[in-house]
């Protein structure tokens, strides 16, 4: 569940966004530049003008933390580019880490992809989680079924219709070697940014380089400019599609998606097809488990309703609470 912030900590935040306001207004506005995030490497972050120009830049202290997809305010402090301001945030997307902190994965996005495939085996339960974080924030998601040519009678994508029922969600069935489905794809993602998330092995990586066939290039961009060697996906990258006519994100893959930092409202938000019925039981105080005049209950045996939904609902309340 969400932590309040404390008042002192209120303070603490304004205090350095007055002073960031300060530095900005200081400088001459022609030594001041937009720029967007590509990638963080260490404590460096890697930006990107306008002109697509690559910049290995250092953060200004009190800054807060900045992710892939962030746009920012850099100037040049002895030829040494400094991020000096974070610009507001239209969305994020985040979970949390070991230790109970908020982990940020990505910013400002128009859209999200989860992607799953027959092997791994898909895991209804964190795709569950993934919506509640994408439905904080409102926005428009989809989920790519991934190596489709290797669905057989003993895959059950079953589920899936429970989020077509609960959402209005675009299901794109993708294989490597079907350019039809790639080209579908590819269409969804001109003109807006997107990302990729999901477990490792389902094939995030290999779509986005079918995305972007001159993705190699961009990678040395990166790689030059970090003096890293070769970059590897296990740092989230936002790369462009040809001509610049969208961005992608591609993230790297993750077993378990924690949602402990959002609220409980939030939780409800994401399962709308569940708290439909949790609104009509008899009492207040329903568990939902057995419990007279259960709303869900009569739901899930008059077929109305996923079990399996109902029960991911309560242990993800339980989890949180």
């Amino acid at each position: 569940m969400a932590r309040r912030l404390t008042k002192k900590q209120h303070e603490r935040i304004s205090n350095k966004k007055v002073e960031q306001i300060d530095a900005l207004k200081s400088l001459d506005p022609d030594s001041l530049f937009k720029g967007r995030v590509i990638a963080q490497h260490g404590p460096h972050l890697m930006v990107e003008n306008a002109e697509h120009q690559i910049y290995k830049a250092n953060i200004r202290q009190n800054l807060e933390k900045i992710v892939c997809g962030d746009y920012v305010y850099f100037t040049f402090e002895n030829d040494i580019p400094v991020v000096l301001q974070l610009i507001a945030r239209a969305n994020e997307l985040a979970r949390v880490s070991y230790g109970q902190h908020k982990k940020l994965i990505a910013a400002n996005l128009d859209q999200i992809f989860i992607v799953i495939a027959p092997k791994p085996e898909p895991s209804p339960s964190l795709i569950d989680r993934y919506l509640i974080a994408i439905r904080e924030f409102n926005i428009p998601m989809g989920i790519i079924v991934n190596k489709a040519d290797m669905i057989d009678e003993a895959s059950d994508f079953s589920f899936i219709e429970e989020y077509q029922k609960a959402f209005d969600i675009k299901i794109i069935l993708t294989a490597q070697n079907n350019a039809e489905s790639l080209k579908l794809l590819h269409d969804e993602l001109v003109g807006k940014t997107s990302i990729f998330v999901g477990q490792s092995g389902v094939g995030k990586s290999s779509l986005t380089n079918k995305m972007i066939p001159e993705l190699s290039l961009q990678t040395q961009r990166i790689s030059a400019t970090t003096g890293l060697g070769n970059h590897t996906t296990s740092a989230t990258t936002l790369y462009y599609l040809n001509d610049n006519a969208g961005a992608l994100i591609d993230s790297p893959g993750v077993r378990s998606f924690n949602v402990d930092h959002l609220s409980i409202e939030s939780i409800h938000n994401g399962f709308p097809d569940v708290t439909e019925y949790t609104k009509q039981c008899k009492f207040s105080n329903c568990n939902h488990l057995q419990d007279p005049g259960c709303a869900v209950e009569d739901a899930i045996e008059n077929n109305l309703l996923s079990a399996r939904r109902a029960e991911s609902y309560l242990q993800i309340l339980k989890t949180s609470g």
